[in-house]
């Protein structure tokens, strides 16, 4: 099983797949959150946005920088838990003890697991039916991640971007639940057959009362035009319960899905 989740999500790529940590710089999780480690990893991705920015690094809201790391760490940890759950039901140990990553940003290791054979059968009542087909795996696999995810390694992960990095809960918060919802959106997009399976756990995933501030579902319909994140279906939008501070940059402006979009439209990036 192990063997066939690990090429599976290596066939999906992107923030789906894991990488081989042996003779990297990889790092336990809880290395990679302490203080100075995180706050380095900070300063470098401040650098990179001020460098992508035409900036000067001191004129960069360190906030930002805070927010592009977990955004990036995050969805890969949704990526990988719904991909495992959907795909093969098994979700693979992304618990805090178990997960490496390079400690540097851009490093070799963007998210590995210390021991690859650790994870979770995803248990149901229909043999072979994923999670979104089988009502019950659905909820097994939701619970799994509620416990190892929401209330583990992403607890871990945002408490210390608030620790270190001195950025809001809320928009923290915000942030994990969008990327959920973008996570269910490339999965359904690139394994078009699983799209039910995923955006059924997302959303059981975003009902979670740790998760639930983060963002809901709701009618596209009295939406200003370019407002809301899409979801499965046209007539559904996505919107945040916080914003990602990314418009204090140069030619961002709000994305679709935040809080403040609905209420000033105008200030929305198209496709951001």
């Amino acid at each position: 099983m192990t063997r066939a989740v690990l090429t599976g999500l290596a066939e999906l790529g992107g923030f789906f797949e894991l990488t081989q940590p042996a003779g990297t710089d990889a790092v336990p999780w809880s290395v990679l959150l302490a203080d100075d480690p995180l706050a380095a990893r900070i300063a470098a991705v401040r650098g990179a946005l001020a460098a992508g920015s035409g900036l000067s690094v001191d004129t960069v809201d360190p906030k930002v920088a805070v927010s592009a790391l977990q955004v990036g760490l995050v969805s890969r940890l949704w990526s990988v838990a719904l991909a495992g759950a959907v795909l093969h039901r098994w979700v693979p140990d992304l618990s805090s003890a178990n997960l490496l990553a390079s400690p540097g940003h851009g490093g070799p290791v963007p998210l590995a697991l210390a021991d690859p054979t650790r994870g979770y059968a995803v248990t149901g009542t229909e043999a072979g039916a994923g999670p979104g087909a089988d009502p019950d795996a659905t909820t097994t696999a939701a619970e799994i991640i509620a416990r190892v995810v929401v209330r583990g390694s992403l607890r871990d992960l945002d408490d210390a971007c608030a620790r270190v990095g001195r950025t809001p809960q809320r928009a923290l918060l915000s942030n994990a639940s969008s990327s959920l919802v973008g996570a269910a959106r490339v999965l359904a997009t690139r394994r078009p057959p699983a799209g039910p399976q995923a955006w059924a756990l997302a959303r059981l995933l975003l009902q979670d009362p740790d998760l639930r501030p983060g963002g809901r579902a709701l009618g596209r319909a009295g939406l200003p035009t370019g407002v809301g994140g899409g979801m499965e279906r046209p007539e559904e939008a996505f919107l945040r319960g916080g914003c990602c501070l990314f418009d204090r940059l140069p030619g961002h402006g709000l994305c679709p899905d935040c809080v403040r979009a609905e209420h000033r439209p105008e200030l929305v990036t198209p496709g951001h």
